[in-house]
C-alpha cells in the first residue's frame, strides 16, 4: 500500500478469508480508487483517510465514499443504511482473522475483529446495509442483524437513468452470519418498494449460523443467476429459501436438520445445483424443493449420490 500526501492510497491485492479472494484496487485517481477507514472503538472526528484519523461511524464513510474506493473498518458498528446513490464498485473490509464478534470483554476483544450489527434499538424491518447500486463487495464481516431484519438486502427498482437504484453484481465474500432473533435474515433479496429482478451476485465462502433463514428473497423471482457457492450453513430453520431464475448452488454444506434446506420453487427455475451436502429424507416436500427445469445431479444424501431433482 502506498499513502500520498493528498490521502490518496494505491494498493496490490492481498488475500482476505479464502482461496482466491482479494481487496484488489487497480488505480488511484483523485476521485477514485481511494481508502477509508472506519474505527468503531477508536475513531472520531478525523477526515478518514488513516487509521489514526478513522471515522467512527461507517454512515460518515458512505458520505465521503465515491465508486471504485475501499473501506475498511475495525471494532463494533451498529448501524441501519443505505447505500450511497449512483456510488458504485465500493469494497468494504472487516479487518482482523476470521469474522468474529467484535466485543470489548475481555479487554482489547474490539480491536481487530470487525462485527456489523443493530443499534440497541433497530428500527422495525430495516436491513442493516440496504444495497442500492451495482458492485458492492463485503469481505470478512460478521453481521448479527435484528428481528425480522435481513443483515444484507440487496435491491433493485423499475426506474432509471440516474434514477435507477440496482444491487446486482454484489459480491458477499467470507463473511459470517449469526442469528440473533427467530425471525432475522441473513442476506435478501428484493423489499416492499424494489420489485425488479437483482442479478449476478455472488455468495461464497460464507458461514450461516443460528439464523430463522440464511439467504431468502422478499417474494418469489427477484434474483436471477445468483452463485451461493461453498458456504457453511449451521443450525439454521431455513437454509436458503431462493424461487428464482438460473441460481448455481454449488459445493455448500448445509445445516443438519433445517426445516427448509434448499427450496427453490418460484420464478422460472432452471438452477444447478450440485456437489452440496445435504440432510434429510432427499424427497420433493418443504425440505427440498426444485425450480422447473432444474438439475441436480451429484449431491451427497444420506441415500448416496442424488442423480435427478427431489421426487
Amino acid at each position: 500500500m502506498t499513502t500520498f500526501a493528498d490521502g490518496l492510497f494505491q494498493y496490490g491485492g492481498s488475500p482476505v478469508g479464502a482461496g482466491d479472494m482479494t481487496t484488489s484496487k487497480l488505480f488511484s485517481t483523485p476521485t477514485k480508487g481511494r481508502a477509508w477507514f472506519v474505527d468503531a472503538a477508536y475513531g472520531g472526528n478525523g477526515n478518514g483517510k488513516s487509521p489514526k484519523t478513522a471515522f467512527s461511524t461507517m454512515e460518515r464513510a458512505f458520505d465521503a465514499v465515491a465508486s471504485g474506493d475501499i473501506i475498511y473498518f475495525v471494532g463494533k458498528i451498529t448501524e441501519q443504511l443505505t447505500t450511497p446513490a449512483n456510488i458504485f464498485d465500493v469494497t468494504i473490509v472487516g479487518c482482523g482473522n476470521r469474522p468474529h464478534h467484535a466485543d470489548a470483554t475481555p479487554e482489547g476483544g474490539n480491536l481487530a475483529a470487525a462485527t456489523w450489527a443493530a443499534p440497541a434499538t433497530p428500527v422495525a424491518a430495516t436491513p442493516l446495509v440496504r444495497v442500492i447500486q451495482q458492485g458492492w463487495r463485503f469481505v470478512n464481516i460478521l453481521f448479527a442483524g435484528s428481528a425480522g431484519c435481513p443483515s444484507i438486502n440487496f435491491v433493485r427498482n423499475a426506474a432509471s437513468g440516474d434514477d435507477e437504484r440496482d444491487g446486482s453484481h454484489g459480491e458477499v465474500l467470507g463473511c459470517r452470519f449469526a442469528g440473533v432473533a427467530s425471525t432475522d435474515t441473513g442476506i435478501m433479496f428484493g423489499a416492499t418498494s424494489y420489485t425488479e429482478i437483482v442479478n449476478n451476485v455472488l455468495i461464497k465462502g460464507n458461514d450461516f449460523q443460528g439464523i430463522a433463514t440464511a439467504i431468502d428473497e422478499h417474494s418469489a423471482g427477484l434474483q436471477y443467476r445468483c452463485q451461493i457457492v461453498g458456504n457453511t450453513f449451521l443450525s439454521n430453520t431455513n437454509d436458503v429459501v431462493v424461487g428464482g431464475y438460473f441460481l448455481h448452488v454449488i459445493g455448500n454444506v448445509m445445516s443438519l436438520a433445517p426445516t427448509g434446506c434448499l427450496v427453490l420453487s418460484g420464478g422460472t427455475g432452471s438452477s444447478q445445483v450440485h456437489g452440496n451436502y445435504l440432510p434429510g429424507t432427499y424427497a420433493n416436500g418443504t425440505l427440498y424443493a426444485p425450480g422447473t427445469n432444474d438439475n441436480w445431479n451429484g449431491n451427497y444424501a444420506s441415500t448416496g449420490v442424488t442423480a435427478a431433482v427431489p421426487a
